[in-house]
This record gives structure tokens, sequence and C-alpha cells, in this order.
């Protein structure tokens, strides 16, 4: 079996799932409501972009890794790799297929709703200046980056965790702390921030990818 069918298999999967369903269209209807509820505040209005990429970053992030996590320790419970080992495939596709529909799944929902911010400022405010597109940008690159951290951190809690309930508390108190690593530089006020978001973001996401790659290899099944 060839790793982009494990690629469409998996996505399939996760896609038609009610937590990607949640994602697509709960995402931007939550971020539209903090819309409002800022709006209604005194003071200066932050961006909605801004608060588009901190919705889907966390909320989006932590059910991407939850996700990944529980497939991961279920299918290993219910030795469903037993049944795909007998097969010339490669251990490591396995994770890299769920790694890669999830996030495919979850820059959907990024998409979404950053597009949904940027037309919520355009009815606001009426134009659409150089700065909202900037914002865009930043905030994409921000949300894609925490969220690659989480999905990373999901597949190696997945790989490593004997139950589910080990597996989601690790998610939650160790996972959601990991994504926010990337977040570093843009709090350090580093001149291009957002690159070396990106860059680090790439970095850890593939060390832990790595690491979930080398102990599944060991495994037994």
């Amino acid at each position: 079996m060839k790793a982009s069918l494990l690629f469409i298999d998996e996505l399939r999967g996760f896609y038609k799932s009610k937590v990607m369903l949640f994602l697509w269209v709960g995402l931007p209807v939550i971020a539209i409501l903090f819309r409002f509820v800022q709006s209604s505040t005194a003071g200066e209005a932050i961006p909605f972009t801004v608060i588009s990429a901190l919705v889907v970053s966390s909320l989006a992030g932590t059910l991407a890794s939850v996700m990944l996590a529980v497939s991961i320790i279920n299918e290993k419970n219910r030795h469903v790799y037993d049944l795909f080992l007998i097969r010339p495939l490669k251990r490591r596709d396995l994770l890299l297929a769920k790694f890669f529909s999830v996030y495919t799944c979850i820059a959907v929902a990024s998409f979404i709703s950053v597009i949904a911010g940027t037309a919520m400022d355009f009815v606001t405010t009426g134009t659409l200046s150089t700065i909202v597109f900037d914002e865009v940008w930043q905030s994409l690159s921000l949300s894609l980056s925490m969220v690659a951290v989480s999905c990373a951190a999901g597949v190696l809690i997945g790989t490593a965790a004997p139950s589910v309930m080990v597996g989601a508390i690790l998610v939650i108190y160790g996972g959601n702390q990991i994504s926010v690593i990337p977040l570093l530089p843009t709090l350090l006020y580093i001149e291009g921030a957002v690159y070396f978001t990106l860059a680090v973001a790439v970095a850890l996401a593939g060390a832990l990818l790595a690491v979930a790659l080398v102990l599944f290899d060991r495994k037994q099944f």
C-alpha cells in the first residue's frame, strides 16, 4: 500500500468525523461571536484576525492532538497494526499519514476562520488595508505553527501512552504547553518573529515526529 493511499484513506476518515465538522463550521462561528463580544467592549479593538489565530491554535490544536493520540492508542489496543505490518508497508507511513491528514483538515479550518475574520473586518470597517493582509499572514503562520506542534505531540503521545486516559491527560497538560513554544519569538518581540515562529515550529514538530517514529518502529506488534 502506498503512502499516498494511506494518506487519502486517513483523510477520508478524519474529515467525515463530527470533530472536523465542528472545526470547519464551529470555529468560524465561535470566532465571529468573539468578534461581537470584543466590539462591544470599551478600548481599542483587537483585529479579528488575531482572535481567529488564537481560537484556531488553542481549540483546534487541542482537539487535533487528542484525535491523533486516541486514534493511535485505540488502533494499538485493537491490534490493527498487526494486519498492516504483514503488508509491504513502512511503519513510518502509518504515522505520517495520520499526521498530515489531520493537519490538512486543521489547515482548512484555519483558512475558513481567517477568511471569515477578514470578511468581518471589511464589514465593520468598510476597508481592507495592507495591515489587514499582514495580520492575515501572521495569524495563519501562528495558527498553523502551533497546530503543527500540537499534532506532532499527539502522534508522539499516542505512540507512547498505554491507554486513552493517560494519552488524553498527557495531551491536555503536556501537548498544550509544548505547542506554545513557537510563540516565544512573538512574545520576545524579535524582529521578523513570524519567520522564527515558522522555523521553531518546523524544527520542534519534526523532532517530536522523529521520536514518535523511532518508538513506533521499535514496538512489537
